[in-house]
């Protein structure tokens, strides 16, 4: 409840293009873990491209983070880049958060989603779960999502909904999750058509992340070029969210996937890196337009997917 009291007042830094705020982010993400199975064509970490190192978030850290923050924020994610069923304390790092008045969610390629790890995740209190499966035909899918097999990763999809249906549960909330790309445009409907089904809450029909134009082979792969208005705007997502990730790097978005602009470590408090130099100084950069040294902003288009309102935050993704 006291985040949606606050938003009036998160918009208002906003408009007045503040630096220093006063409020709490809106959302947190938590990078679980860097590592991940699968070596995806549409990902940076997929194509070998993210060199900082592989690790996994302490569950010390985590709990730290959350015994500042959950109570502040609307909806923590714990996943950012990796696939977050590889980290070994998962379920345990949900079911801390959930100590917390807070929305829960993860991220999965489904890969992992072995009937042990469906009732943990259904055990642990998740309140959102986002399930990608890029295609509907197995040539599709295994040439995107390399070294998945596309029939168990639906089967793997197909149970834990049977399951949570056979519980009665209504939580966590399902979204079936399909990235919209060239490689998949002509599936899209049946992936509309085939999970309609009960269990699923959502069919998320995924707008095509570019990560800022930074790898042309990624930004080839786009189905559509985005509208983006004459005149640049700086990227709410500095006020609003807040991204740590393994180590404990806050850095702007998931755009700075190698974290090469760090804005400082969470481990002497979050809102102490989030209200810090480096961070102010990327706000200012923001609104006076000056990004051609921030390689995640100066090129990103993802910016004009966000219309902040008083009382919403981001408003206008190109999805669904």
């Amino acid at each position: 409840m006291l985040h949606k009291l606050s938003m009036p007042f998160k918009y208002l830094n906003y408009r007045r293009g503040r630096t220093r705020l006063n409020t709490y982010p809106d959302r947190l993400y938590v990078e679980s873990t860097n590592a991940c199975n699968l070596a995806c064509v549409m990902c940076p970490n997929g194509l070998g491209l993210m060199r900082r190192a592989r690790g996994f978030m302490d569950f010390e850290l985590f709990k730290s983070i959350m015994d500042e923050m959950a109570a502040h924020v609307e909806a923590t994610t714990v996943h950012i880049w990796g696939e977050a069923l590889l980290h070994p304390k998962i379920t345990e790092m949900i079911a801390y958060a959930k100590r917390y008045p807070l929305d829960v969610e993860v991220s999965t390629n489904a890969t992992l989603l072995n009937a042990d790890m469906a009732d943990r995740l259904l055990r642990s209190g998740l309140d959102v779960i986002y399930l990608c499966l890029d295609g509907m035909k197995q040539g599709t899918y295994e040439a995107i999502r390399k070294r998945a097999d596309f029939e168990q990763t639906r089967r793997n999809i197909e149970e834990f909904v049977k399951l949570k249906v056979a519980r009665g549960q209504q939580r966590p909330f399902v979204n079936v999750q399909i990235i919209e790309m060239k490689a998949t445009a002509t599936e899209i409907a049946e992936f509309r058509r085939h999970w309609t089904t009960p269990g699923v809450d959502a069919i998320n029909v995924k707008a095509f992340d570019s990560w800022a134009s930074q790898v042309d082979s990624i930004t080839g792969l786009r189905l559509w070029e985005p509208k983006v208005p004459r005149q640049r705007y700086a990227c709410p997502n500095l006020w609003y969210h807040v991204h740590i990730y393994w180590d404990g790097t806050l850095v702007c978005c998931d755009r700075d996937f190698d974290a090469k602009y760090p804005l400082g470590n969470v481990a002497d408090g979050v809102m102490a890196a989030w209200n810090g130099e480096a961070m102010a100084e990327l706000r200012r950069k923001h609104i006076t337009n000056q990004l051609d040294d921030v390689p995640s902003c100066s090129k990103c288009v993802e910016w004009a997917w966000w219309h902040p309102t008083w009382f919403k935050s981001r408003g206008n993704a190109p999805e669904n």
